[in-house]
């Protein structure tokens, strides 16, 4: 089953959001990522979140309309998406489109990031998008698909790992990237699918504007 999950963050651009829930089997709203949902006329099957920053009328709508809510107290240990993503997994989920995940609060964002691992270690492909990247978390030996001229970045989760790659245009041949010198920054695609190895978790950010 593959899940949209839409939360509060900068809000995703409609084309962006109709298109991503037309492509998937379940879609779920997370607090005030209800209100972009509302506003694209995407009904979601199930409604997640302390609902703190989603207005109460609008909550009192949804709630006549019989859509589920898995309703978290305030003060509680696990973020809104967190509960989402969990609640998703725990339904099925083969894989997660996460919009509203960007932008906002730094914090969010971060915190966000770190659900990449939670989703990876549960087996679960989880990908962040916006309107202007993917984000998406790999370690190991695994390709990926862009299009030539297509700019990638691949920034180390942890202190460091050691990256070999081919298909781009900044060759990485047993390249030590740390997180303390960026320099898997803003590489480019030079085939449609590039083949790269890391000795540890990175992220893998891809643009979505082309570079002629």
């Amino acid at each position: 089953m593959k899940v949209l999950m839409v939360a509060s963050g900068q809000r995703p651009g409609r084309g962006l959001l109709l298109k991503r829930a037309a492509e998937t089997d379940y879609v779920v709203a997370i607090d005030g990522g209800l209100h972009a949902l509302h506003d694209a006329g995407i009904l979601p099957q199930l409604i997640v979140g302390d609902l703190d920053s989603v207005d109460q009328e609008l909550v009192f709508q949804y709630r006549r309309m019989e859509c589920e809510f898995l309703t978290a107290q305030e003060e509680k240990n696990e973020t809104d998406a967190m509960l989402a993503l969990d609640e998703a997994i725990g339904r099925g989920a083969s894989e997660i489109i996460f919009l509203g995940a960007t932008g906002g609060r730094i914090d969010h964002l971060l915190s966000n990031l770190m659900l990449l691992k939670r989703a990876y270690e549960k087996s679960v492909p989880l990908t962040i998008e916006d309107d202007l990247q993917e984000i998406e978390l790999y370690t190991g030996r695994f390709e990926i698909c862009g299009q030539v001229g297509q700019t990638v970045s691949i920034i180390p989760v942890n202190e460091k790992a050691v990256v070999n790659a081919s298909g781009l245009y900044y060759p990485l041949d047993e390249l030590e990237l740390r997180n303390d010198k960026p320099r898997g920054v803003s590489n480019i695609f030079t085939r449609p699918r590039a083949q790269i190895q890391s000795s540890d978790f990175v992220f893998i950010m891809r643009d979505k504007e082309i570079k002629k």
